[in-house]
């Protein structure tokens, strides 16, 4: 492999994660609970797909949501995508709409042998983006004091894997994933208050995370007349994390548009295991025809009550499950005189109960479960004389309610990812 060829692609991997790891992708509200908003771990297969993958077993995709499945890689694929979104925010009297962009994932995974590869990755596990503001009358004495409380927070954790899937017997694969969770979460909540006499106040915390977790993948794949059948399941157990958390809590006045600290009244930080991330467990059936059509069902869970950050759960935490349903159909992959037989259609629906059950911000009220449910389209795209894939896909969903004074997320999501496939560790008879 001549490296002018890729020359392009080195570049994009070399910058990729900085370009990842520098973006805020959301400013959804709902953000603001546990470790932000969790990102789908697949690519963009599974995403057409409806999020699933368990019982997925391509040859020339990578597959992160089953470590199992690279036992049926057939050639290095390199792997790189880019996500962009639309999300309109309501409540009961106002909106707001959002648009970002971003460069998501990339990950490289070659065979070793039959039956033998391995893959390793980069991409975002969850995001931080929210800005919420209150504001408030406080009586004193025939008098007013009015202030408001600003909250916000940014940042994320991102995740880099290194996984294996191997076929121990014919039908039968096994895989595992080393990963590292890393990033950076910040909150904020300031008290402001119009009186310029009084001093505002300001809460700043900043959880850093970097350690290491694990999961395991299996499938077994068996034919069925001139068709097979595919069963799989993983299981990612709890993790606690190394995590520190820094802070301070200070006074301030506001003169023009700068700040001065007055005072600080407490600085503090700690060092310990302060992150634990829930263990979950997911399965999934499959039935296809080899480069002709697929169809797959799937049930995820996730025990996100036992989330906690330095032993403190949150209450607005839940467990959670989804249940994703997807298919691809191919008209006629060797047609030579009509393209659009040869391309590869996908959809795929998702429905997540949500890990969260919380109330309007500021009240006391009841708590509403924050359900997620989006239908996906999209289109794998074959170049002539090469063996690259573009992957185009596009997502359609709402997030939430309007009711109970709470907000409401509908969101269109696309992607662009490229799927560039390649025979390594093969000695050339003529060059």
């Amino acid at each position: 492999m001549q490296i002018k060829k890729y020359k392009t692609l080195l570049f994009i991997l070399a910058c990729l994660p900085l370009i990842c790891l520098a973006q805020q992708n959301t400013i959804s509200p709902y953000s603001a609970f546990g470790i932000g908003e969790v990102q789908n771990q697949g690519f963009a297969l599974n995403n057409d797909l409806g999020g699933l993958g368990v019982a997925l077993r391509p040859k020339s995709n990578l597959n992160p949501m089953n470590p199992a499945s690279l036992s049926a890689l057939a050639l290095t694929s390199f792997e790189v995508g880019v996500n962009g979104s639309a999300m309109f925010l309501a409540d009961n009297t106002l909106s707001q709409q959002y648009f970002t962009s971003t460069m998501s994932y990339l990950s490289l995974g070659f065979p070793i042998s039959e039956g033998l590869a391995v893959s390793g990755g980069l991409l975002p596990y969850s995001f931080k983006g929210f800005e919420l503001s209150q504001n408030f009358d406080w009586p004193n004495e025939g008098d007013s004091l009015n202030y408001s409380v600003n909250h916000n927070g940014s940042g994320g954790l991102n995740r880099a894997y290194a996984n294996f899937g191997l076929e121990l017997i014919k039908g039968l694969s096994v895989g595992a994933t080393g990963s590292m969770i890393f990033g950076t979460l910040n909150q904020k909540r300031d008290l402001i208050f119009e009186d310029e006499y009084v001093l505002n106040r300001r809460d700043d915390n900043s959880y850093n995370v970097r350690d290491y977790t694990y999961d395991f993948g299996i499938q077994y794949q068996m034919d069925v007349a001139d068709q097979y059948l595919t069963l799989g399941a993983t299981y990612c157990p709890q993790a606690s994390l190394d995590a520190s958390n820094k802070g301070a809590i200070y006074t301030y006045d506001i003169v023009g548009d700068l700040e001065y600290i007055r005072d600080t009244v407490q600085v503090f930080g700690n060092s310990t295991n302060g992150l634990v991330l829930p263990k979950s467990y997911a399965i999934g059936v499959a039935m296809g025809k080899e480069e002709n059509w697929f169809v797959s069902g799937e049930y995820d869970f996730k025990e996100w009550s036992q989330m906690s950050l330095f032993g403190e759960p949150d209450p607005h935490l839940r467990n959670t499950s989804q249940y994703k349903v997807g298919l691809w159909w191919i008209p006629n992959i060797q047609d030579v005189h009509n393209y659009l037989n040869t391309i590869q259609y996908r959809a795929g629906f998702n429905y997540n109960t949500g890990y969260l059950s919380v109330s309007a911000f500021g009240s006391e009220g009841p708590q509403t479960e924050i359900t997620d449910m989006s239908l996906s389209l999209g289109l794998g795209l074959p170049l002539k004389r090469s063996k690259t894939t573009v992957n185009l896909g596009f997502q359609l969903g709402k997030k939430g309610t309007v009711d109970r004074g709470l907000i409401e997320e509908k969101y269109m999501m696309f992607h662009v990812a490229f799927t560039f496939n390649d025979k390594w560790f093969t000695k050339r008879k003529i060059d």
